[in-house]
């Protein structure tokens, strides 16, 4: 259980700023993390929405991924890194009244969430796309439908958003070359 938290956090921590290669992978380290922690139906339907949710938005998006390339802003990059291993400080040493795995299924969702202001829009979308994976995450973990129906009601806008949205963001920078 514990060396799946580590692995989402490290797996979250490789792709900020980038595409979002990994969001399959992560989304399977979801899945593991839910089901070995987890418990109950929730727990069930999240080892099954997770790394399918995520291989489907992955290629509805992978086309955006083509050409693009890595413009280095000084030390702005290393930014999100910053912020999020100082989040996961901070979550650690108030967070520490709520018990280990919910402490860590609430900073998976808070880098998720700092990976989400990182880097140019197909980053930040699967940033997004990270965070409510963490969101379910934390649904199984506190057997909680309501946190589940949420999460799962975030996947469809983020689905509907890759592909109304993403396109048109991929042609203004087209556009832009």
């Amino acid at each position: 259980m514990m060396a799946g938290f580590a692995c989402a956090l490290v797996l979250l921590l490789m792709s900020l700023g980038r595409d979002g290669r990994w969001l399959p992978l992560y989304g399977v380290v979801c899945a593991a993390i839910a089901g070995t922690s987890g418990t109950g139906w929730i727990a069930g339907l999240a080892v099954i929405v997770l790394p399918v949710a995520n291989l489907l938005l992955w290629g509805v998006i992978w086309h955006f991924t083509v050409g693009q390339r890595r413009v280095s802003n000084g030390g702005r990059e290393i930014l999100p890194v910053v912020l999020t291993l100082l989040l996961q400080f901070v979550l650690a040493f108030f967070g520490a009244g709520l018990g280990l795995v919910p402490t860590f299924g609430i900073g998976l969702v808070l880098a998720g969430l700092c990976a989400a202001v990182c880097g140019e829009a197909l980053s930040q979308f699967c940033g997004l796309a990270m965070a409510v994976d963490g969101l379910l995450v934390m649904a199984s973990l506190l057997s909680s439908w309501g946190v589940f129906v949420t999460g799962l009601a975030l996947w469809g806008v983020l689905v509907f958003l890759a592909l109304v949205l993403l396109p048109r963001l991929a042609w203004w920078r087209v556009g832009d070359d």
